[in-house]
């Protein structure tokens, strides 16, 4: 499989760029930069976005000699303008293929973005210092108050 495509959505799109043009440290960042630093062409729509599609040749390896597929993106694209629908393999054998096209999301959504947080201030000394480990796990970081973890390992003392 190989990835041969990235959809974004207008909004996807200006946040790649500016992150991008952040982490080049440049004023812009061209729609033919970004596309060169993905390697993959991108396209902007505003419907069934932010997506990556791959595409994969099977059967891969070839069924006559066991030899991998090489150059997929040419072997691809001779496959879609060939109507016979046969894979020329690298020792030169033509056997019958599957193009599949798998459409990708971009971007997975955390389980920080879906859940407001329920505690901004600590119970306890009321300072503002609240780190999340999950959904219903925080502790605080100025004090001892925690929401109930319970310790994953035990320190032992030794007493001389």
């Amino acid at each position: 499989m190989i990835p041969t495509e990235l959809v974004l959505s207008p909004q996807s799109y200006a946040k790649i760029v500016s992150e991008l043009a952040e982490k080049l440290g440049s004023q812009g960042v061209s729609h033919l930069q970004l596309a060169h630093h993905f390697a993959l062409t991108v396209s902007i729509q505003e419907e069934d976005t932010d997506l990556v599609i791959v595409k994969e040749l099977t059967p891969n390896p070839c069924p006559v000699c066991q030899h991998r597929l090489t150059f997929l993106r040419e072997t691809m694209e001779r496959f879609t303008d060939n109507s016979a629908n046969l894979i020329r393999c690298p020792m030169g054998h033509r056997y019958p293929g599957e193009l599949k096209i798998y459409y990708l999301n971009v971007f997975q959504h955390k389980i920080e973005d879906e859940i407001e947080k329920p505690i901004k201030i600590c119970p306890e000394c009321g300072s503002k210092n609240i780190q999340y480990l999950g959904p219903k796990v925080m502790f605080c970081l100025d004090c001892d108050w925690d929401s109930g973890m319970e310790a994953r390992y035990q320190v032992q003392r030794t007493i001389e």
